[in-house]
């Protein structure tokens, strides 16, 4: 069994998070939602955040992600021309009013599709990059899977009402913070607030946008079965945080509903970076190696989001697998960088080694072994003694 080196960076009390935030009062019927902080991925709040809904035209978020992915490894070019296929053009609801027949640019297609929320455009999309739609729904779920969307599953690009259609307000903040983190310049286009095509202008239906100078998307959704949906974000003060409102009765509520949640979360939690990426965060013992000890880093940013006021609650230490022995590889996994309240886990990050330390000389190796076979005898009869 290996042993573990448990390094406490600070030790405060250990006061329950629950104890310490107000009740959320929802006044609107609704049938999910979720409070997400953007950059841990924790989830603040939530109600049925994991009930499998309609997500309506939310569905489209993981349509433009796929564009995205595919705009940025090149496999598209924004300005490549797409003919407008009939059946894109027969797509009831929402739309950009693209023609059969005629051909648009990809880049004109993604702001129909974003800003708009344009069907056709969805379709059309998905039949340049995939050939037709359930290619493209093959496409989408294989992405669900892979970012961890668990209870999703999608069977078109729009989000038109199929029983077999369905996501959760947890796994649409999932997806809506992997778009804004993955993509942040496609991502800058859900900020846009109307968009005009053929001499139609359109305004974006997330009205948070014109209420919320915080607010910069992401997207709306209704069809008569799913209700009014909301996928949100807003950053106040380099805090970003996703709110994510499924089933509400009205395009009011879902905007009320949705701003009260944000400002919850802004007025409730306190936003901190711990670390930078690749700071040193422990210098970390090690044996037999021609240094004594490996810087300890972390490969990207650590944040920490907590109830506002409750930053001296918080336990942070290091977890280290004993003995760390060389040679050890620049990148390797070495240990953990966790951040408990009370039993609970709020933080678990990796760290990896800084730099590489190759293995020493024969005889540093054997005195290296000799002293810590000495010190665990040491310790054990300390153990035995006291």
């Amino acid at each position: 069994m290996k042993k573990i080196l448990l390094v406490c960076l600070s030790i405060f009390s250990t006061a329950s998070f629950a104890q310490q935030l107000p009740l959320i009062h929802v006044n609107v019927p609704v049938k999910a939602w979720v409070i997400m902080d953007y950059d841990t991925g924790e989830i603040l709040a939530d109600y049925n955040g994991k009930e499998r809904l309609e997500p309506a035209s939310v569905t489209k978020v993981m349509t433009s992600y796929l564009i995205a992915e595919a705009l940025d490894k090149g496999v598209i070019a924004p300005d490549a021309k797409v003919s407008i296929s009939p059946y894109a053009q027969s797509q009831e609801g929402s739309r950009m009013f693209a023609e059969a027949g005629t051909q648009i640019t990809v880049h004109d297609l993604v702001l129909g599709l974003v800003i708009q929320s344009g069907n056709d455009s969805s379709i059309a999309l998905a039949e340049y990059l995939r050939g037709s739609e359930p290619n493209f729904a093959v496409e989408m779920n294989k992405k669900a899977k892979e970012l961890g969307m668990n209870d999703t599953n999608f069977m078109n690009a729009s989000g038109l009402p199929h029983p077999n259609h369905y996501s959760s307000a947890y796994d649409l903040a999932v997806l809506s913070r992997h778009l804004i983190q993955d993509f942040p310049e496609h991502y800058e286009i859900y900020s846009h607030k109307s968009f005009t095509w053929n001499g139609i202008t359109q305004k974006n239906r997330n009205t948070l946008l014109w209420t919320d100078p915080s607010v910069d998307g992401i997207k709306t959704g209704h069809t008569r079965s799913a209700g009014y949906n909301l996928a949100s974000s807003a950053i106040r003060n380099g805090f970003r945080v996703i709110v994510v409102v499924l089933g509400t009765n009205s395009e009011k509520e879902r905007a009320q509903l949705s701003t009260e949640l944000l400002n919850y979360a802004f007025m409730n939690f306190e936003h901190k970076k711990l670390y930078d990426a690749d700071q040193v965060i422990l210098q970390s013992p090690i044996h037999e190696g021609e240094s004594n000890s490996v810087n300890l880093v972390s490969d990207k940013n650590i944040y920490i989001t907590y109830p506002r006021g409750q930053y001296d609650n918080l336990r942070a230490s290091v977890e280290v697998k004993k003995p760390l022995i060389a040679p050890v590889e620049k990148g390797q996994k070495i240990g953990e960088f966790i951040v408990k309240n009370g039993t609970q886990t709020i933080l678990n990050t990796p760290l990896y080694a800084q730099e590489t330390v190759e293995q020493a000389s024969f005889m540093k190796r054997y005195w290296d072994q000799f002293k810590y076979k000495f010190q665990n005898k040491f310790q054990k009869l300390k153990a035995q003694i006291m």
